[in-house]
């Protein structure tokens, strides 16, 4: 123990390590369970939550952590750093020529070889769509975070669905980069690390719900064959570390934030407002179900009222979210890298999406299950401008379900502020 203390926070070759208290050498008090645990510490189970403009706060321990270490990425890739909590090391020797998957580095200590087992991570301050994130985070994640384009009968981290006139056209955001049509690119891919699938900072995460856009549906609207949910763990917006000083024996920590952006978290519906049965105000179908029709609550005198009726539609929703931790083993040919996947899999049939079928897809699940069910309602938009225009939520999408060639969509052109209210009850 006195070798590795007089070895604390050296550098030697490509390799940082700082080491954390909580090895087999620091005491025999010892966690038993998963070596990660995480929580969602925010929301608070129960909360009622309006669709977007809210955080959600992970907490990542890992009690008996070894060290934490960091390692630049090899210079012919974009320049950045690596990071992770070694997590084991049996051999009471740190050799992380495993880590990071491009640059080995030389060993920290003169090792017989690698035998530790970690956490991937990168320190991420600001992560957000549209801004180029080229200095952190495992750049093969972040390659994969770029939309996908459409192909029919493929699974693909960008939801899309056919409009009116019959172009597939994405499902309004949230947004990331878009990928390079055939003809080529007229700019520069922006790879910002945000979209869709695993997370460039913290690619052993997995989140999970089976609503809205992190369902898998085809370009009609139809729950694919395979029943499938998109991982939504590539929204984190930052990723901050704790060392725990030598007093204590928790080990390292990483807190994980996300920013629910609109559309992220909420069903997605599709309404047609110009119907050709005369019996009938409006349609809708509501999360790949069937077409439902509607009569208005009471005659609506503008578009507002029709935008305000028709939100009153969506009703609350019962959101369960799940997020839970897998191994992830680097490797310099990005196909034998494993990562947390883009989709999971309902792979026993029983219509959940848990850390069950996760290990049926052959992952190794290195965490507990932490699950979060609270409550979502709708607010609508009101614009301020002079008309106090309303807009709808961006998961409602106007579509022509009844075939006549027509859905009556309303638009609506906001301003740089906006009040949010709450919708009527139906």
């Amino acid at each position: 123990m006195q070798a590795r203390n007089a070895l604390a926070g050296a550098v030697a070759g490509a390799l940082l390590v700082t080491f954390v208290p909580t090895d087999a050498a620091a005491g025999d008090e010892h966690h038993h369970g998963p070596p990660v645990h995480i929580s969602i510490d925010i929301p608070k189970p129960g909360a009622f939550m309006t669709p977007t403009g809210w955080s959600m706060v992970l907490r990542i321990e890992t009690p008996d952590s070894v060290a934490i270490v960091e390692s630049p990425e090899e210079p012919t890739q974009p320049i950045g750093r690596r990071e992770a909590i070694v997590l084991t090391d049996p051999d009471g020797c740190i050799d992380m020529r495993h880590f990071p998957i491009i640059r080995a580095g030389t060993p920290y200590e003169d090792c017989a070889g690698p035998d530790e087992t970690f956490l991937e991570f990168t320190t991420e301050r600001n992560d957000t769509f549209d801004l180029a994130d080229s200095n952190t985070g495992n750049f093969q994640v972040r390659d994969r975070l770029l939309d996908d384009a459409f192909a029919p009968g493929v699974l693909l981290n960008k939801p899309y669905l056919r409009n009116t006139a019959g172009n597939i056209v994405a499902v309004p955001r949230p947004q990331t980069d878009v990928p390079c049509p055939q003809s080529g690119c007229p700019t520069p891919k922006v790879k910002d690390g945000f979209g869709f699938g695993p997370d460039d900072d913290l690619v052993g995460l997995v989140l999970m719900l089976d609503l809205g856009a992190a369902r898998s549906f085809d370009e009609n609207f139809d729950r694919t064959q395979t029943k499938a949910i998109r991982n939504m763990a590539g929204f984190i917006n930052s990723i901050s570390q704790e060392l725990v000083g030598r007093r204590h024996r928790e080990g390292s920590a990483l807190n994980a934030y996300m920013h629910v952006a609109a559309g992220m978290f909420e069903p997605i519906a599709l309404f047609d407002l110009d119907v050709a049965d005369p019996n009938i105000d409006y349609l809708r179908r509501l999360e790949s179900g069937p077409v439902q029709a509607f009569n208005f609550i009471t005659p609506p005198q503008n578009d507002d009222d029709v935008l305000q009726d028709i939100s009153s539609t969506y009703g609350t929703y019962e959101v369960d979210l799940r997020a839970v931790l897998v191994e992830t083993v680097p490797n310099v040919d990005p196909a034998q890298s494993i990562t947390a996947p883009t989709f999971i899999m309902d792979m026993n049939g029983d219509g959940r999406f848990t850390s069950s079928d996760l290990r049926r897809m052959g992952y190794n699940v290195i965490s507990n299950e932490a699950r979060l069910r609270f409550t979502l309602s709708f607010d609508v938009l009101v614009s301020e401008t002079s008309t106090g225009r309303t807009c709808p939520p961006a998961s409602l999408i106007y579509r022509d379900l009844d075939g006549n060639g027509r859905d009556g969509a309303i638009t609506c052109s906001g301003t740089g502020g906006a009040t949010r209210v709450r919708r009527p009850p139906l």
